[in-house]
């Protein structure tokens, strides 16, 4: 099975070198997520016939819709084996980006309300969209000029641009839907008290990446975030804090595409507290990711403990034995995200989404899903 970010039906070349030799039928799978790739390997003869399995959970209207034209309101499949991952251990099957894989009716809800969402990330524009669905009144407030949240940084790294499929898919649904949108609109307790007084409050005001305060004495500190916005501009020899799946994936960033000893390529080094890279991560994109950095030469240091740093040196323990870092000229952190929940004394603020507890994708939308449901 492919990983997140494969290029198109990957393995489309074997259906057509078969079908040179057989007269019957052949068709092609994997990575099939939107109607044109199947259109173009029909039509240049590559396959007969294009199965289309993780999207079709995504979304079960996908060949309806395909049909209809309607391509742009597809539920995009992001290939990250999710529904997968569940199943192998016994559970339902489960979708990253649609939550209601199992049932696709949102029921009308008996009581209209009026309900402010603040924060226009995953989890707030799921909530939002499914509220306004079941009848009630929304308006959704995002303090920055974009909606997205997070997701907009997740997209930022190396095979993690069909992220940005999933911004626009929420976005289009919000409009379809009627919700009001304020972009640039940061909520304050003076409009939770005046403007949204007869609103029930949704909280999806998100996380922030933590830093180790004793290590900002570093010359030059920085967050995984920070690199990812454009907010920050690391040196050359770079030492990640770090080794989740935001560690991992910001040295892929940052790293030389390939490992050709240039002068002035990066120089990256990830120094991971356990065992394992992406602890709770597993499948192709976590292979595929860690041969990536491999291959570029990344340096990776497992059950390493960062003890001590000052101005101009990073040191670190491992296996009994004290190493010091003498020549790198950033330090980045990536080293978790801690809650923002929305502040004020309104009750009730529902506090969904990383505003609530730090998780991923699927955490964030599938808890939206499930309070906006129930409102």
């Amino acid at each position: 099975m492919p990983a997140p970010g494969t290029s198109p039906a990957p393995h489309a070349h074997a259906a057509e070198t078969i079908k040179k030799h057989i007269s019957i039928p052949v068709s092609t799978v994997a990575r099939i997520n939107e109607p044109w790739v199947a259109e173009e390997l029909i039509a240049n003869g590559e396959a007969d016939i294009c199965m289309i399995g993780r999207p079709n959970l995504c979304d079960s209207e996908f060949a309806n819709k395909a049909y209809a034209g309607r391509t742009e309101d597809i539920r995009p499949c992001i290939g990250c084996g999710r529904c997968l991952t569940g199943i192998m251990f016994g559970k339902p099957i489960s979708c990253t980006v649609n939550p209601s894989v199992q049932s696709n009716q949102i029921e009308e809800a008996k009581e209209k309300k009026k309900i402010l969402v603040i924060g226009g990330g995953p989890a707030g524009m799921e909530a939002a969209y499914v509220a306004r669905k079941r009848g009630h009144t929304v308006i959704l407030c995002e303090k920055e000029a974009e909606l997205g949240g997070l997701l907009r940084l997740a997209a930022v790294p190396i095979g993690k641009q069909e992220l940005c499929k999933v911004i626009k898919f929420m976005i289009r649904r919000l409009e379809q839907a009627g919700v009001e949108i304020r972009k640039g609109c940061e909520v304050t307790e003076e409009m939770l008290n005046e403007e949204f007084r007869e609103y029930e409050i949704i909280g999806t005001s998100g996380a922030k990446a933590k830093e180790i305060e004793a290590f900002r004495c570093f010359k030059q500190t920085m967050t995984a975030d920070d690199i990812l916005s454009g907010k920050g501009f690391p040196g050359r020899k770079i030492v990640i804090l770090g080794g989740g799946s935001v560690g991992c994936e910001t040295a892929d960033y940052l790293a030389p595409l390939i490992d050709d000893r240039f002068p002035a390529n990066r120089d990256v080094t990830i120094l991971e507290m356990t065992d394992t890279l992406m602890t709770g991560e597993g499948g192709a994109a976590k292979s595929v990711l860690t041969q990536r950095l491999l291959k570029k030469g990344v340096k990776i240091e497992l059950k390493s403990t960062v003890t001590k740093v000052d101005e101009t040196t990073i040191t670190y323990c491992k296996d009994g034995k004290e190493y010091r870092i003498h020549d790198a000229d950033t330090l980045v952190f990536a080293v978790g995200y801690e809650p923002m929940p929305v502040a004020g004394n309104r009750e009730p603020i529902h506090q969904i989404g990383d505003c609530n507890k730090v998780g991923n994708l699927k955490d964030a939308i599938s808890a939206a899903y499930t309070l906006a449901s129930t409102l």
